[in-house]
């Protein structure tokens, strides 16, 4: 079982990486709409911050078919593509979310390599893998979902959506404080990506509060060890004080790769340090009720948020209770060295 669940967990994940370059694009391009033209843009498409806004919720309506067809095409390869796709449409006109479009993938990704094993005769194999596989997977897991699946996996996903925009204060702590230690333990890995995929589904159906959550956590990581560096200087290479100013302007920008080098080099002090501090920070902004309704990353989100003072006065926090651990855990190693050598 466990085999299975990893096996799920790598084809989900490669689904996810392939969908960020669409949310990227899609969600930056409604950010600048709302920005710039009010929230009047979700409205109309007679203004032109109108048209950039329709523009990217196009790409967001793209969200389930993407996730749907790589998880089918990190399953069965190019034969999995398109009736994924075509069956996360349906999933996605069906109101499933994010939920739908796993099922979907993961349901005509294995079903297609099951046809692909059958033997046919040489006379037509090309027939049965431009054809005949398409036709009965796509139509199988289609009617399925239509028919059997579809309307539980929508109440699912409506029911989660309403428990979201319902939440407030120690409920929304707790919710954004998981997120954001999601989005930090593994720092791009698959559990990262599980919090990024329900932060990008929230946002693509206007519930802001998760999504928040998930972009805050993006910049607290390499803060934290960038002021760690700061806090203590001794305790870190020439090479580590550098890479800390690589990973603090990456982080700026939404990249928390940047801590992966300290996280490798120093796993047992470094990642629950960063773990704790983005809990911390995303929770205190739960609790605070901040959100923002765009998809720019923690910094550049700043002067978009509902209270850009509480919004950084959590981000500060989160980034200080990050130093302030790691140093503390490096210098217990630290002393026990030098104890060791004297």
């Amino acid at each position: 079982m466990k085999k299975v669940g990893r096996e799920i967990m790598n084809h989900f994940q490669s689904g996810v990486s392939y969908m960020i370059p669409l949310v990227t694009a899609a969600g930056l391009l409604t950010s600048i709409a709302v920005i710039f033209g009010g929230s009047g843009v979700w409205d109309t498409t007679d203004t032109f911050w109108g048209v950039i806004r329709m523009i990217g919720q196009t790409g967001l309506d793209f969200i389930v078919p993407m996730i749907s067809g790589f998880i089918a095409y990190s399953i069965a390869d190019r034969p999995g593509l398109a009736p994924a796709f075509i069956c996360g449409m349906i999933a996605n006109e069906m109101g499933t979310g994010f939920i739908g479009g796993m099922f979907t993938g993961l349901a005509v990704g294995y079903l297609v390599n099951y046809f692909k094993k059958i033997p046919v005769p040489n006379q037509i194999i090309t027939l049965k893998s431009l054809i005949i596989i398409p036709f009965l997977s796509t139509g199988i897991v289609g009617l399925i979902l239509w028919y059997v699946l579809g309307a539980p996996i929508t109440a699912l996903n409506d029911g989660l959506t309403s428990w979201l925009n319902g939440m407030s204060g120690a409920d929304t702590a707790l919710l954004s404080a998981i997120l954001g230690a999601m989005m930090a333990v593994d720092m791009g890995g698959p559990i990262n990506k599980v919090a990024y995929a329900f932060g990008t589904a929230s946002f693509s159906s206007g519930s802001y509060g998760a999504s928040t959550a998930m972009l805050l956590a993006i910049a607290i990581p390499p803060l934290g060890m960038f002021l760690a560096t700061l806090f203590n200087k001794k305790l870190y290479s020439d090479e580590e004080r550098d890479n800390a100013k690589t990973a603090i302007i990456m982080g700026c920008v939404g990249i928390t790769e940047g801590t992966i080098p300290f996280a490798v080099a120093d796993p047992l002090r470094v990642i629950p340090s960063i773990v704790v501090g983005s809990s911390i920070a995303c929770g205190l902004n739960g609790f605070f009720g901040i959100i923002h309704p765009t998809m720019l990353s923690t910094i550049m989100a700043i002067p978009f948020t509902s209270n850009v003072l509480l919004y950084s006065l959590s981000i500060l926090v989160g980034g200080i209770v990050t130093a302030l651990m790691v140093n503390v855990l490096k210098s217990i190693k630290f002393r026990k060295a030098e104890g060791e050598n004297n």
